[in-house]
C-alpha cells in the first residue's frame, strides 16, 4: 500500500495527509466527503463513514474547519500579542480542528485498507469549506445536530445551508443510534419532483446493496415540478428494475403533515435509510427549506440521503 501526502492550498487550507490504495489495484472507487464536526457524536459518525467507505470501496476525505472567532472593539486589547484574546481563541480553534483530523486518521488507520485523506480548512467558514470541496466528491456526509447540544442551532444552520446548496447528494447521519451497518431496508419518498428523481439516481449505489427497497407516495402531497403529476409508481419500479433493483411501492394517504407521515412510515417499515428530494426557495436574501425537508432533518430516525 502506498503512502501519500499532499497540500490543499485552496481557501486557506493547511496540509493534508492521505493513505491511498495502489492506483493499479483500483481506479474507479467513489469519493466521500465527511465533515469532521466537534459534536459529542463525532466518533460514532466517523465509524459509520468508514464502514460505508469499506462497503463500497470508496475513498474517504475527512474535512475539519473551525468557525470564526469573535472580533470587535472589546477584543482590541494588545492586538496580535500573546495575550490577545482573539489570537488565543483562534489558535485554540485551530488546535481542536487539527485534533479532529488526527482522531479521524487514527480511526481510519485501525481499519485498513480504507483509502482516506484529511484536510484542515482555516477559512473559518464551514459551509463554504464543505461546498467548495463537494463538487469533487460523490457524496457529502453530515451529522444531525443533537438538540441537547448548546451549539445545536449553529450546527443546524450549517446542515440546512449545505443541504440546500450542495451540488452533490447529502447523507445525513442521526445523532442517536448505531448506523454502522445501515442500508438493509431503504424507503424512497416519491412525489414526481426533479429532486426526488435525482435523489433516487444518486442513491442507486446504496439501493443496490439493500435487501428491501420500498417506494412510497403520499396522495395528499401537492404536485411539485411534475406538470402532469408524478410518474405512476409501477413505472418507478420498472425504472429501478432496469438498474437491477427490485422495489415494492405503495400509495398512502397522509392524515397529518407529510413530513411527519413520512417519518412515521419509515418507522413502520423499519427503514434504516430514507431517500428523498429536498427543496427550498429564495425569498429576498434568505434561503428557506421546505416544510417537509425541515421536518425530516430535525426529527429523522434513520440516515437520510437528500438531493435537489
Amino acid at each position: 500500500m502506498k503512502q501519500a501526502t499532499g497540500v490543499d492550498i485552496s481557501g486557506g487550507a493547511t496540509s493534508t495527509a492521505s493513505r491511498l490504495r495502489d492506483p493499479a489495484a483500483r481506479v474507479d472507487h467513489a469519493s466521500l466527503l465527511l465533515f469532521l464536526d466537534a459534536d459529542p457524536h463525532a466518533d460514532s459518525r466517523d465509524g459509520t463513514a468508514i464502514e460505508l467507505a469499506l462497503r463500497h470501496g470508496a475513498h474517504l476525505h475527512g474535512l475539519a474547519c473551525h468557525t470564526d472567532v469573535p472580533a470587535g472593539p472589546e477584543f482590541a486589547v494588545a492586538p496580535g500579542g500573546p495575550n490577545d484574546p482573539v489570537r488565543r481563541d483562534l489558535e485554540e480553534a485551530r488546535r481542536q480542528a487539527g485534533e479532529r483530523t488526527r482522531r479521524f486518521a487514527r480511526a481510519c488507520a485501525r481499519r485498513p485498507p480504507v483509502s482516506f485523506e484529511t484536510s484542515l480548512d482555516d477559512s473559518g467558514q464551514p459551509v463554504h469549506a464543505i461546498l467548495r470541496r463537494a463538487v469533487l466528491h460523490d457524496l457529502v456526509l453530515l451529522g444531525q445536530p443533537d438538540p441537547l447540544d448548546p451549539e445545536a442551532p449553529a450546527r443546524q444552520a450549517i446542515v440546512e445551508e449545505v443541504v440546500l446548496r450542495n451540488p452533490r447528494p447529502t447523507l445525513l447521519l442521526p445523532h442517536a443510534g448505531d448506523f454502522s451497518h445501515f442500508g438493509r431496508t431503504a424507503l424512497v419518498a416519491w412525489d414526481g419532483s426533479a429532486g426526488a428523481a435525482r435523489a433516487v439516481s444518486d442513491a442507486l449505489p446504496l439501493l443496490a446493496t439493500c435487501r428491501d427497497v420500498l417506494v412510497v407516495q403520499f396522495e395528499d402531497a401537492p404536485p411539485r415540478f411534475a406538470a402532469s403529476g408524478p410518474a405512476p409508481l409501477a413505472a418507478v419500479e420498472r425504472w429501478l428494475r432496469r438498474h437491477g433493483i427490485e422495489a415494492r411501492s405503495r400509495l398512502r394517504s397522509a392524515e397529518d403533515d407529510i413530513g411527519v407521515a413520512l417519518l412515521s412510515h419509515a418507522i413502520d417499515v423499519r427503514a434504516d435509510l430514507l431517500v428523498m428530494g429536498g427543496w427550498g426557495h429564495a425569498r429576498w436574501r434568505e434561503r428557506l427549506l421546505g416544510g417537509v425537508t425541515r421536518t425530516v432533518l430535525q426529527n429523522m430516525a434513520p440516515p437520510v440521503l437528500i438531493s435537489h
